[in-house]
């Protein structure tokens, strides 16, 4: 026998006593819908063919409660977002109040988020922050506590966010018409069904699906890759297990893919791929039905039974429990109550979600807040350009360079190696369009940081932090290196070079060779300024020589020229010709213990006018 069902429907203090229709339709990872048909005359003025009453419903909060005497009342809260006026055949016709749940609040518009080091949990109570506490009641209990190393939210509304979260990391996200829930709660109230009185159609179903799959990701940190394939499922029930061989038999292949969210290690790849392997194992038995019982409701478990003839009466046989994630309900205006539902075995653990949209995400201009990559890889810290709630610095992130790696004489840092340094304005590119793995692909200047080109565009320079400076100047073929110092390297462009230092500059080699086709030139003099000595030291450890192949070699000084050598002995040869002492000015002087003049051939000793020998004696003797 049919029981009588009590429905209450009140708007904000306007209690609606009669209606024609009330639809309720209630996904997982959805909002939920709402249609209430009633009388224009209820709320508006007979014969006013006007929205003047009813209009003031729109952006109001309906609460909706339907059930029996015996079986408790199933509740609804949600909220009006249109209000509707309809007519036909001359009739004043109906209003048509509609809305969705409370979800609605958080899906206002694509959003931007980026969300360093924290957990599922604070992710979504910072994206939700601002919406009304007393409209909006969450119970957030994820499976996963540990915190995520980085998360961003692109162009997605709150609600998108979530709903994707919910997908990747298998995490149950649903409105029960009361709490929006992500994450599976604690309890599931249970609602006994009897195919036979209650349950009035039943489909249950299984399927076959492709399960053997093999998810892999790259780890930059430690340069692997990591991978996993999900471990043997062999199901809650005996119809599970068989789906189960049966998608194995038949999909026997393992696909592979990259995995969508950012990993460090093993075990969070094989938590991953197994928590997919649950999601997918989930649909592989199903149930669809269709009861007038009002206690049935998202997110609860249907105790479903058979009502099926025994050998003196009517048995009741157990058929299974599963797990309410769609329901459609349907009030007409007379008490009548019915719902069409959707179910999966009672024991998931891990729901996939169809209807989840991943970013697509395009290039994106950041600013590097910190570059001491601790474990020393190159990598940077930036901050996005965006104007958002919740603009956390990123993890740190790989740098592309035009040329990276390594070789056989150079373990790390081969190729071109430049960082960029906080403050600069840096664009932003993402991996396989992964919005979970952002990477730096380059600098840019901004009006304030940048110059160069012109019409000639003729300069190109390199130039680090401190002022270090390469410029090749096209206009001369010239290429000038320069420091803060001020030493300068240029290589002139018209085949000559020109070495500057304001200090020292020094050359150090095993062997040094200075070749010139021409001439060499090496000058000391004192600054004009009055600084510096003007000295030329040239000094070797052994030996110098100084020789001059075709021609002479002049030694000039305005002052003395001395000739010493400390342990040896001073020799001066002309194998070919003569040497000669001149001193046309003064006299010329030769000192020492003992001293010997010979020649082989003659020897003339000529004083001009007067000639002096002086000794204690004096020998002049004939050989």
């Amino acid at each position: 026998m049919e029981k009588k069902l009590k429905v209450d429907i009140n708007i904000e203090g306007t209690q609606i006593t009669h209606f024609s229709t009330f639809n309720l339709d209630q996904r997982f990872n959805e909002h939920h819908t709402f249609q209430l048909r009633f009388n224009h005359d209820m709320v508006e003025e007979y014969n006013a063919v006007t929205l003047e009453n009813s209009k003031d419903f729109i952006g109001k909060n309906i609460t909706v409660q339907f059930g029996t005497a015996d079986s408790g009342e199933n509740k609804f809260s949600g909220i009006v977002t249109k209000v509707e006026l309809s007519q036909s055949h001359g009739f004043h016709g109906d209003i048509l109040v509609s809305g969705f749940s409370p979800t609605i609040l958080i899906d206002r518009g694509p959003d931007l988020g980026s969300y360093l080091n924290k957990s599922l949990s604070s992710i979504i109570q910072l994206a939700t922050q601002d919406a009304p506490a007393n409209d909006l009641n969450l119970n957030i209990k994820p499976t996963n506590t540990s915190p995520i190393d980085y998360i961003i939210q692109y162009r997605e509304s709150d609600f998108e966010f979530i709903n994707r979260l919910s997908a990747e990391y298998y995490e149950w996200f649903y409105y029960d018409g009361a709490k929006l829930n992500f994450g599976k709660p604690d309890k599931l109230e249970e609602v006994a069904l009897i195919y036979g009185r209650d349950l009035h159609s039943l489909q249950y179903a299984m399927q076959i699906a492709p399960l053997k799959h093999n998810k892999f990701a790259y780890n930059p940190r430690q340069d692997e890759l990591l991978s996993s394939e999900p471990q043997g499922s062999s199901g809650s029930t005996p119809d599970l297990s068989h789906a189960i061989s049966a998608s194995n038999k038949v999909f026997s292949k393992v696909y592979n893919e990259p995995l969508a969210v950012r990993v460090n290690n093993k075990k969070e790849i094989d938590d991953f791929v197994n928590n997919q392997q649950k999601a997918l194992i989930s649909e592989l038995v199903t149930i669809v039905g269709n009861c007038d019982n009002p206690m049935v409701g998202l997110g609860k478990i249907l105790n479903v039974s058979m009502s099926v003839r025994g050998t003196g009466a009517f048995e009741l046989q157990d058929f299974g429990k599963f797990l309410v994630t769609a329901v459609y309900h349907q009030i007409d205006g007379i008490g009548h109550y019915q719902n069409t539902f959707e179910g999966v075995t009672a024991d998931t653990e891990r729901i996939p979600v169809a209807e989840a949209e991943k970013p697509n995400p395009d290039m994106q201009l950041a600013d590097v807040t910190d570059n001491a990559d601790p474990d020393g890889h190159g990598r940077v810290k930036v901050k996005f350009k965006w104007q958002c709630t919740a603009n956390d610095v990123t993890e740190w992130l790989r740098v592309v360079s035009p040329d990276a790696g390594s070789s056989d004489k150079v373990s790390k840092n081969r190729g071109f190696v430049f960082i960029p340094e906080v403050g600069d304005q840096v664009l932003v590119a993402f991996e396989e369009g992964n919005i979970a793995r952002p990477v730096i692909i380059g600098s840019m200047f901004s009006g304030k940081t940048g110059t160069g080109g012109s019409q000639t565009n003729k300069t190109k320079a390199l130039t680090t932090r401190s002022g270090n400076t390469v410029i090749l100047d096209d206009s001369n073929g010239s290429i000038n290196v320069k420091d803060p110092s001020g030493n300068v390297v240029t290589l002139n462009g018209d085949g000559t070079v020109t070495i500057y230092a304001p200090n020292t500059l020094t050359l150090v080699s095993k062997d040094i060779n200075i070749n010139a086709g021409n001439s060499i030139n090496i000058t000391s003099s004192p600054a004009k300024e009055g600084g510096g000595d003007g000295v030329i030291n040239v000094t070797a450890k052994k030996s110098i020589a100084v020789a001059a192949q075709d021609e002479g070699i002049t030694t000039n000084a305005k002052k003395d020229i001395a000739f010493t050598s400390e342990t040896e002995s001073i020799k001066l040869s002309a194998s070919a010709k003569d040497i000669t002492f001149d001193a046309a000015a003064g006299k010329l002087s030769s000192s020492s213990k003992s001293a010997e003049i010979s020649s082989t051939d003659k020897m003339h000793l000529n004083g001009g006018s007067l000639a002096h020998i002086i000794a204690g004696d004096v020998e002049i003797n004939q050989s």
